[in-house]
């Protein structure tokens, strides 16, 4: 019974990651210095965040639901990885590549965002 509750969860998961995978992307640009909010619910709001080559921002991610995977933060590229507590904001400080994307993704790697150059 353990293992049926269990993988109905994970399958519950699994399909909220997959609904957000269709959402349309959201972009916001930013200047150097920027404090951004980020909401976490059925995937990143916004996705994509566009600010200076070089410039520093702060994220503020806030995870506003239990329905989905977005309880865990990472950036693969640093080597970063945060638990979102639900409804709690939680600060990333970042600074934006001269080239390219710094990316983040959830615990599962199925939500996506970005920083990148403006």
């Amino acid at each position: 019974m353990k293992r049926w509750a269990l993988g109905c969860g994970v399958l519950v998961g699994l399909l909220a990651c997959k609904q957000a995978a269709s959402r349309p992307t959201q972009s916001v640009t930013v200047a150097a210095g920027a404090r951004v909010p980020v909401t976490v619910g059925e995937g990143y709001s916004p996705e994509t965040i566009r600010a200076p080559a070089g410039a520093a921002l702060t994220l503020v991610f806030t995870r506003n639901t239990d329905e989905s995977c977005g309880q865990t933060l990472v950036f693969p590229s640093l080597n970063l990885r945060r638990e979102l507590p639900l409804n709690q904001p939680v600060e990333v400080a970042v600074t934006v590549p001269a080239t390219g994307a710094l990316n983040f993704t959830c615990g599962m790697n199925m939500y996506r965002g970005a920083v990148t150059v403006q």
